[in-house]
């Protein structure tokens, strides 16, 4: 496991804010982050129906799974892989629990040092200054587009090493992140698409936990 990979699955339920560029004809991009912000601050919870695609060098063709995701403020997060393999992973009181039920296996992670670095992208305290010491923007405002596009490139050959290209697009009703694409280092890209997004409706902490049948396997993991 690696903290990139939790940073990825954060960032693609967050809003992301910015410094400008020169932004084109319509909304600047100025005001989209204020209004970002603004949404961002009166969300205290988040659930989406999403669709995750991977396009990796050894696979002929992409790999897709869908599932569920729940975000509570502060920070609680739960991926619900449904199809087509059964995985759940839960971040919750500074652990990462990884649950493959069909193999009746469970994985955690100590992830209670990273968690400001997790979940900063799910807000909007932190992410401008974060993201503006690597990323170049630009951002894009169609007229036939129901959403506007960021497209992050990175400033230093060093990040383009592990990340060379990250895509977001924000919805112009909501403000909210609906869909994002990363691309790794060596061309392998993930792409999270979020549909059926509900906004501050109430969730109950149980939700949050894991009842691991007794006879689970459980691992220790280190992140790499």
């Amino acid at each position: 496991m690696s903290i990139r990979t939790l940073f990825v699955a954060a960032a693609c339920a967050a809003i992301v804010t910015v410094p400008a560029h020169a932004a084109p004809k319509g909304e600047s991009l100025e005001q989209v982050i204020k209004k970002v912000q603004q949404q961002q601050k009166k969300t205290t919870t988040l659930q989406a129906t999403f669709k995750q695609e991977k396009e990796l060098a050894l696979l002929s063709k992409p790999e897709v799974s869908t599932g569920t995701f729940i975000y509570a403020k502060p920070n609680n997060v739960l991926w619900n892989y449904a199809a087509p393999k059964r995985v759940q992973m839960l971040i919750t009181g500074g652990v990462l629990t990884t649950y493959y039920p069909d193999l009746n296996k469970a994985e955690k992670i100590e992830v209670k040092r990273f968690e400001d670095q997790i979940f900063k992208y799910m807000g909007a305290s932190g992410a401008i200054d974060e993201l503006g010491r690597y990323f170049n923007f630009t951002f894009t405002d169609r007229a036939n587009e129901p959403g506007y596009i960021l497209d992050l490139q990175p400033k230093s050959a060093t990040i383009a090493k592990r990340v060379k290209h990250i895509r977001i697009w924000i919805d112009k009703k909501t403000y909210l992140t609906n869909k994002v694409e990363y691309t790794e280092g060596d061309g392998d890209v993930t792409r999270y698409e979020f549909t059926n997004i509900k906004v501050n409706e109430s969730i109950d902490q149980s939700r949050f936990t894991l009842n691991l049948p007794a006879n689970t396997r459980v691992e220790q993991m280190k992140i790499q």
